[in-house]
């Protein structure tokens, strides 16, 4: 009768895990798109009877996301809209909100991901302009997960969303407990937030 006995400092070393992400604290206003995406390009794909309408926006290798949507929703006057998208993005930073704090636990990893979920929507933000709201969903090379509110992201090597726009603004309100600007569906076009 043999007896096997294990040696934990016999056993071969486990490689390293992923590292880490890069932690930093953001105030809500601080969260605001930054950066270009001059590869972006859209398609008007239909308009429906009733003022809806359904765009595709590309961006190409090296266009931050956040940055293209904050443009596509200037440009294309947006006030009310959703949107979804796959595609691939490196260096990633999202983001936790600490209610306590009133801050973003912003966290950035500097490799390329797989988008496996983004969605987010458009609304009127307090200042008459849009903004825009996205969380997001990634693959590390692993097959790990991880997500976040995103805070910004570059397409690598691309990335596809599907706008739906809505004619009827919806609105934003500063909520002072949190410093959030939060959809209020009480406001009403023209109305003062």
């Amino acid at each position: 009768m043999v007896l096997a006995v294990a040696c934990s400092s016999c056993a071969a070393p486990l490689p390293p895990g992923p590292p880490a992400p890069v932690v930093r604290w953001l105030k809500p206003s601080e969260t605001a798109p930054h950066g270009a995406a001059p590869g972006a390009e859209t398609r008007l794909l239909a308009t429906h009877s009733d003022g809806t309408k359904t765009y595709a926006v590309v961006l190409a290798q090296g266009d931050q996301v956040q940055a293209a949507l904050a443009t596509f929703a200037k440009d294309q006057h947006v006030v009310d809209a959703h949107f979804s998208a796959i595609g691939a993005v490196r260096d990633p930073e999202v983001a936790w909100f600490d209610e306590s704090r009133k801050q973003y636990k912003a966290m950035a990893l500097h490799e390329q991901m797989e988008v496996l979920t983004l969605s987010g929507d458009i609304a009127v933000g307090v200042d008459g302009k849009p903004v825009v709201h996205t969380h997001l969903v990634l693959a590390r090379s692993d097959g790990e997960a991880w997500g976040g509110h995103l805070i910004e992201a570059t397409a690598s090597p691309t990335l596809e969303l599907f706008v739906t726009t809505y004619p009827e603004p919806l609105h934003k309100r500063l909520d002072p407990a949190t410093d959030l600007q939060l959809i209020d569906p009480s406001l009403e076009r023209g109305a003062t937030p």
